[in-house]
């Protein structure tokens, strides 16, 4: 949710006084700042058009089919409408979120919407900068004195979930390819991880895991020993930890299906308090 937020941020400096000059320079502005988008609508309402002078503005929205905002990854569908927009333009001088917090003087709120593929997660699990970036994290994760994993590669698997149970709106799948070096002047050792799980965020801020399996080489592993591991990760994915930034999100609806996965979330930014 940062990235959502210092995004919004670099586009409000598009249309500053300074940049008002019409949705389609808006839109090259965006163009010009991202990897590549195939396409791109942009919308600023305001009635009357003085008040975007005084950073007063109606409506804000946004909506893009192939937007990849990095090269390694692309994302199918983004769309993104606020509600009314008050904020000081000479407090806004750069993505920070601090500052947009001291320019607002009512909270900035809005909804988004992404569409993901199946496709282009693979595609983007694939490149050698992700698969470098997770294979750091991943050996964050594992004790110091164990040997490092070096991972082959990724696989993500959408899966049909029950359109009719909104708390279980699809599953996914997840294969990791991994080598670890077990002695330091032998080979490698392969091992494969294949995950499966059902999604629920509960009360629009907490993902929970339904129904994990988990298989090392083929062999089930214990669902005690599962829990144990996936408990600590999923409570650093709870959407309360934004609130110390004055950041209120909430997923309002997810589903993933055999090639996509799509989700809408709303978010507030709250002012920051006056000294």
């Amino acid at each position: 949710m940062d990235w959502f937020v210092i995004a919004l941020t670099v586009f409000l400096t598009f249309i500053s006084p300074v940049n008002l000059i019409g949705d389609r320079l808006i839109a090259e502005q965006i163009r010009s700042r991202v990897y590549q988008v195939e396409d791109l609508s942009v919308r600023v309402d305001n009635a009357p058009s003085f008040q975007a002078v005084q950073g007063k503005i109606e409506r804000l929205r946004i909506a893009s089919r192939g937007l990849e905002i990095v090269p390694e990854l692309r994302l199918e569908q983004v769309q993104l409408e606020t509600d009314p927009i008050d904020l000081r333009w000479q407090s806004l001088s750069g993505a920070d979120l601090a500052q947009l917090r001291q320019a607002l003087r009512q909270p900035l709120q809005g909804a988004m919407e992404v569409v993901i593929t199946e496709a282009d997660v693979n595609r983007a699990l694939a490149d050698p900068k992700i698969k470098a970036r997770l294979e750091t994290l991943l050996n964050r994760v594992i004790p110091e004195d164990a040997p490092r994993f070096q991972i082959d590669g990724i696989q993500v698997d959408f899966l049909d979930g029950d359109a009719k149970d909104t708390a279980n709106a699809g599953r996914l799948g997840l294969t990791f390819n991994l080598r670890q070096r077990l002695d330091p002047n032998g080979e490698s050792e392969a091992l494969t991880i294949a995950i499966e799980t059902g999604l629920r965020v509960e009360n629009g801020d907490r993902l929970t895991l339904i129904d994990p399996v988990v298989k090392l080489d083929g062999r089930k592993i214990s669902s005690r020993i599962v829990d144990s591991i996936t408990g600590s990760f999923i409570n650093k994915l709870s959407l309360k930890r934004l609130e110390k930034q004055g950041i209120t999100a909430r997923v309002l609806r997810y589903q993933i299906t055999a090639d996509q996965a799509d989700f809408s979330v709303f978010a507030s930014l709250q002012p920051s308090e006056k000294p």
